[in-house]
């Protein structure tokens, strides 16, 4: 049996037009438009992602997806061995965080949305979803990743000073202190997973990387990604942060573990290998800089 009546009888609308739009179908009908994204994970891991997403609307956080029930109250409908969620459609366009303007929204918004991303029942998430223990174990893929290649040898000393940070007391009460908020994380948060209105207000979507984890995961990620190896961006943008959610010390600390390990490096070998990964290996010199500019923040 095809699709579009699996969802039409499952969700209770007429389907006027589905549009493929990337990884996900603009669904219209006379009345609304929504988005059907297809899962191939566990079921387990559908139903926390839209539990996660039930959450932030229970919170009342009204910059995510909003999760819409089948007609028999179901979070999402599965056809063929395929998962599917019915969530409404946000009208946009991606942010451009070349622009100060724009990426300093972003990091506003990541700020409101870490305010209301705690309290998740641990019990309701899947074991394979609860990761705030295997940051020790990343920064271990990325050295046996950066291993072989002689370029990158001066960045698995960065993972080894990195795994020492995490290893302080201050940073495991952090990471400790985030299991028992229950915090989860977006998972995958930068501009191609944002969209922003005519308004200028950014929405959060697509939270198949979603997790039980700590939050400044997220920050790190859209810090690597936007200002890398630049400390002194990297540092207005934590206080640009901190407006809207204030850190303490401890977690602080966690942060920098985060932001010392070479993770965009390892993200492009991984995408592409070296080739990728080549134009962002920084210099010895360039390195050591912006060690330094860190280690001087705290």
């Amino acid at each position: 049996m095809q699709l579009w009546p699996i969802v039409e009888t499952g969700y209770g609308i007429r389907i006027r037009r589905a549009t493929r739009v990337k990884d996900v179908y603009k669904i219209e009908t006379g009345h609304a438009v929504y988005c059907l994204k297809a899962y191939d994970f566990p079921e387990e891991e559908v139903r926390f992602i839209t539990r996660v997403l039930s959450c932030l609307d229970e919170h009342q956080f009204t910059r995510s997806q909003k999760v819409y029930p089948t007609v028999d109250q179901a979070a999402y409908l599965s056809h063929e061995g395929t998962y599917y969620t019915l969530t409404n459609w946000v009208h946009g366009q991606q942010p451009k965080f070349a622009r100060t303007s724009d990426l300093r929204r972003g990091i506003a918004t990541l700020a409101k949305f870490h305010l209301l991303a705690t309290g998740f029942p641990a019990l309701e998430a899947p074991e394979s979803r609860i990761r705030y223990s295997r940051l020790p174990g990343e920064l271990s893929d990325y050295k046996n990743l950066l291993l072989p290649h002689p370029r990158t040898n001066h960045l698995v000393e960065q993972c080894d000073e990195a795994l020492e940070l995490l290893q302080q007391p201050k940073v495991l009460e952090a990471v400790q202190q985030e299991q028992v908020n229950g915090a989860f994380i977006h998972g995958d948060y930068n501009y191609p997973n944002l969209v922003k209105d005519r308004k200028n207000t950014i929405h959060l979507i697509d939270f198949e990387n979603t997790s039980m984890h700590v939050r400044t995961k997220d920050l790190a990620h859209i810090l690597h990604r936007n200002c890398l190896w630049n400390a002194a961006g990297m540092l207005r943008l934590i206080e640009y942060y901190q407006r809207y959610r204030p850190m303490g010390t401890s977690e602080l600390r966690l942060l920098l573990a985060l932001l010392t390990a070479p993770y965009h490096v390892v993200r492009n070998l991984r995408i592409g290998g070296l080739r990728s990964a080549g134009p962002i290996i920084p210099s010895p010199g360039l390195l050591r800089r912006y060690q330094r500019e860190l280690r001087a923040w705290l």
